[in-house]
């Protein structure tokens, strides 16, 4: 077991040109380079029922953009599958309807979704997992992952999950409640998966009486890739109680034959986040956090001992995405509101230089930034518009 002993750099933010205009954050550090600019907005979706429906998005080797969205914001609502290739767009309906959580490509020919859905007739809910065949445009039958009551006492917390596929392959780890203190359910995490194995539900964290873990990721990474990583990497937080406003970054390592049972955690308390986003990049790992009015971001390239880079931000933090690709670290988050409403800010780390932040025009909620080719890919709300920039 290792630990690694984060201590927070504040980062303040700063006017950038890093879009060609538009409103930006407040001082802070210069960058070496501007990054390049962002092309204008391409629709992947257009004219969804509600604004800011629940949307994820994946990017190939070859740049092509593949994702899944809810565009009627609701735990019923049709779930639409979206493509971007080679500046053509594609959008189809799918048989899946619920609250869409994740989306993962596998690199082959299939894109995989994550998603909830009330049990009908009972007080239910359940978790389950489909795809999209990429040569036919068909999408295979829905295979349930889990089901549990809804009626928990103090307990209703949509389902938090993640999910990674590879070669027709997946894994999937998510959030249910296992026990009962002062009337109160407290949650630990559960995985299913056909990717190194099949291998049907199963429990993966026994957190101590009253403590709470919440906010899974995942990131898997070929063996040649990570030969000292493992070949699958949870993070997710753990709180002293159900909760409570700080926890604990944890990480955990699976090899392909069983989880590490020595996590380790980054020793710094974190304000309790709703989400955490990972991804792991020749052999290095990168994930971000949101919080109370800041975004945690860090990588273990620099150092095996890495400190966070902590954005302050004038409201909470939503959300934030991380993606990588060359020596280019992209980060992507969106407040709860700002000065004409929620606000999407951009950041992006050349070599060992953050750049200053910026806002994005017109955007409403943030999906998720993706990178290849050392450039970067926006997949955002603006209103009831799904919209994809593309850094030029």
């Amino acid at each position: 077991m290792r630990l690694l002993r984060a201590s927070i750099t504040l980062v303040t933010l700063a006017a950038a040109a890093l879009l060609g205009g538009g409103p930006t954050a407040t001082a802070g550090p210069s960058a070496t380079a501007a990054p390049a600019p962002y092309g204008p907005p391409m629709p992947l979706l257009s004219h969804c029922r509600s604004s800011m429906p629940p949307a994820d998005a994946t990017i190939a080797s070859d740049g092509t953009v593949r994702g899944f969205a809810n565009c009627i914001h609701n735990e019923s609502g049709e779930i639409l599958f979206f493509r971007y290739r080679a500046g053509a767009v594609l959008s189809q309906p799918t048989p899946y309807t619920g609250r869409l959580i994740k989306a993962a490509w596998d690199g082959l020919n299939s894109t995989y979704v994550l998603f909830t859905r009330a049990v009908a007739d009972t007080r239910g809910e359940a978790l389950f997992i489909g795809k999209r065949l990429d040569n036919t445009g068909q999408f295979a039958p829905a295979t349930v992952l889990t089901t549990y009551p809804r009626d928990f006492p103090n307990a209703l917390r949509p389902i938090q999950a993640a999910l990674v596929a590879s070669a027709g392959k997946w894994w999937a780890i998510w959030a249910e409640p296992t026990a009962e203190v002062a009337g109160t359910h407290t949650y630990s995490l559960f995985q299913r998966h056909t990717l190194l194995g099949v291998q049907s539900r199963t429990r993966i964290t026994y957190p101590p009486t009253g403590a709470d873990d919440s906010a899974p990721s995942l990131a898997y990474s070929l063996p040649s890739l990570q030969p000292t990583l493992g070949r699958l990497t949870a993070i997710w937080v753990r709180s002293p109680y159900l909760g409570a406003p700080r926890g604990q970054l944890t990480l955990g390592q699976e090899f392909g034959y069983g989880w590490e049972r020595g996590w380790f955690r980054i020793s710094t308390p974190v304000d309790r986040p709703t989400y955490v986003d990972q991804i792991s990049y020749t052999g290095v790992r990168h994930l971000t956090w949101p919080g109370n009015h800041s975004v945690g971001v860090l990588s273990t390239d620099k150092s095996p001992i890495p400190a966070p880079t902590i954005f302050p931000a004038d409201s909470d933090v939503v959300s934030s995405t991380v993606a990588v690709s060359g020596q280019n670290l992209f980060l992507m988050w969106c407040t709860s509101s700002g000065p004409n409403g929620p606000q999407v800010i951009l950041a992006e780390r050349q070599s060992d230089t953050w750049s200053h932040a910026t806002v994005l025009p017109a955007a409403s909620a943030a999906v998720r930034v993706l990178a290849q080719g050392g450039k970067g890919r926006l997949v955002y709300w603006d209103n009831d518009n799904l919209m994809l920039r593309i850094q030029s």
